[in-house]
């Protein structure tokens, strides 16, 4: 098992101000590097938990070719075991607290690059009507997955699991204005482990129209209209054809295409991964991966 870790690679620490104590992020590659690639990871991720895109970080080095970017991985109160008692909302304000200190020390170009639910705080990011927004230079989106229809793929996994009963529970606690109070561990889906998970929490993640609910194939077309035609720079959106989150069903290129018909902005190398799982595993995708990246970002 030990031969699977990624060996040890060097990471520089920058602190800075934001609304948890102590924030830091880790910024691996090229030093002095003049633009910042800032990686937000999914539910349980945090820094260096999606080797994957670590891998990446010598591409974007000038002295082989790259753009010239550092990739910044972001610790936020929702990293690793947090995420079930955060929010996107408040996800967003960290992310912007860390674009505002990378401008403070001369960042040219900042791209945030969203994995999994990182995407959807990427959503949340270029929706958000808050005045403390920072503004950025471009984003890639990789694995756009929605929770709540993987939730429901989950359904087969564990068929003596009663999803509908965890959600009703959620639902009644909000009534209850319970909303920030952790679910009962019985009422908690395997999948979560024994992670805490908030009654607001899971019901954005698992009700249609919840807070986190960005990327279903069933939104209303007004819905799916408003939020992607808020990106005003440009944008990468990247799905895994081998996803292990996203239903058989759904046609991947088809749903990027329809985002893309709302919002011109969307780069044209956006599409679907060959050989891809969810976390980029394999070689074939890490290159797939880091070929897209790397284009995309020479043309930011």
């Amino acid at each position: 098992m030990a031969a699977s870790l990624p060996a040890p690679f060097l990471t520089r620490v920058h602190y800075y101000d934001s609304p948890t104590r102590y924030t830091c992020a880790y910024e691996t590659g090229v030093d002095g590097a003049p633009n910042a690639l800032v990686v937000i990871g999914g539910l349980s991720d945090g820094p260096h938990t999606i080797p994957a895109l670590i891998k990446i970080a010598p591409r974007l080095d000038p002295a082989n070719g790259g753009p010239n970017y550092s990739i910044f991985e972001i610790r936020m109160r929702s990293s690793y075991v947090g995420y079930g008692t955060s929010s996107l909302e408040e996800d967003v304000v960290h992310i912007a607290a860390l674009v505002k200190y990378l401008r403070s020390i001369g960042k040219k170009k900042i791209v945030l690059c969203g994995h999994s639910t990182g995407t959807q705080d990427i959503m949340e990011y270029v929706n958000s009507d808050k005045q403390s927004i920072e503004p950025v230079d471009g984003f890639v989106l990789q694995g756009p997955v929605s929770d709540r229809q993987s939730l429901e793929l989950l359904r087969s996994t564990f068929p003596d699991y009663d999803f509908d009963d965890t959600l009703a529970c959620a639902k009644q606690f909000i009534a209850e204005g319970r909303k920030d109070d952790c679910l009962p561990r019985s009422k908690v889906p395997p999948i979560f482990g024994n992670d805490p998970i908030s009654a607001y929490r899971y019901h954005s993640l698992a009700a249609k129209g919840g807070d986190d609910d960005y990327f279903s194939t069933d939104l209303d077309d007004d819905f799916v209209k408003r939020v992607w035609s808020s990106f005003t720079k440009p944008f990468l959106v990247l799905h895994s054809a081998e996803d292990e989150f996203v239903p058989e069903s759904v046609d991947k290129a088809a749903l990027i295409e329809k985002w893309r018909n709302v919002n011109t902005l969307m780069s044209p190398l956006s599409g679907v991964l060959p050989g891809a799982n969810h976390t980029l595993d394999s070689d074939e995708a890490q290159k797939g991966f880091g070929d897209k990246l790397v284009e995309f970002l020479s043309t930011i």
